[in-house]
């Protein structure tokens, strides 16, 4: 897989994440669409600033592995600004999938 294709999984693997919680809550983010359309159109980094706004936006929690994820993708692309933009609230921990708001 090249670093793109990487990139592209790791931030594709987040959005999956998150979109999991938001439909075990019944809700459907529209929002992420955008990003996983970003993501096919070569604009990873767009599409990780726009993920990290998405989350604050819609106070989507992301686990911290998966932040992790999305911190190392960001910094494949020197773009690693972009993920200590996100809620530190909105953190939970690696096995945790529960979403309180």
């Amino acid at each position: 897989m090249s670093a793109s294709g990487s990139v592209d999984a790791e931030i594709l693997a987040v959005v999956d994440g998150v979109e999991r919680r938001a439909a075990a809550r019944g809700e459907r983010i529209r929002a992420l669409d955008s990003v996983r359309d970003l993501v096919a159109n070569d604009e990873a980094e767009i599409a990780i600033d726009y993920l990290v706004n998405t989350a604050n936006a819609f106070g989507l929690p992301l686990r911290h592995d998966e932040h992790e994820r999305l911190m190392a993708a960001a910094g494949r692309l020197d773009y690693a600004d972009a993920v200590t933009d996100l809620d530190a609230r909105l953190l939970l921990p690696a096995g945790d999938d529960t979403w309180a708001r």
